[in-house]
């Protein structure tokens, strides 16, 4: 088995990133920053096939060429929902952290400029077969 990288949305201005954690095996990490100005950065319960079904689902929305709403857990504590909106031919995104996924934790929104349909798939297949 190969160990799993992580996934990034965004450019060095604002960026969210699911991670698998280094130290324990099976725990992932939900990271963001805006411009240094904003940053998250927390654990999730996200278990390696729900990673994987988040990034098939992500990849049928990258290649179904419309906007598309994807949540990383199909559950009330979701750590990621992602919104796309097309600009063109790229996708922007509009990302909702729930640090924890508690339902008593405020949410935080951050928008992602577009990215290129061909580099985002490129991460995504990365990502993909990192976690076979």
């Amino acid at each position: 088995m190969t160990e799993a990288v992580a996934l990034r949305i965004g450019d060095d201005q604002a960026w969210v990133e699911l991670a698998p954690e280094e130290d324990a095996p099976g725990q992932w990490r939900v990271t963001a920053d805006w411009v240094g100005a904003f940053t998250a950065d927390f654990e999730c319960d996200l278990g390696a096939e729900e990673a994987a079904a988040f990034a098939d689902a992500f990849l049928a929305g990258v290649d179904g060429g419309g906007s598309f709403r994807l949540e990383a857990k199909e559950s009330r504590d979701n750590p990621l929902m992602l919104q796309s909106v097309r600009a063109g031919d790229d996708l922007a995104f509009v990302v909702r952290l729930t640090p924890n996924g508690h339902d008593t934790t405020v949410h935080l929104d951050l928008e992602i400029d577009p990215m290129d349909r061909a580099e985002l798939r490129g991460r995504l297949d990365d990502f993909r077969r990192s976690l076979v």
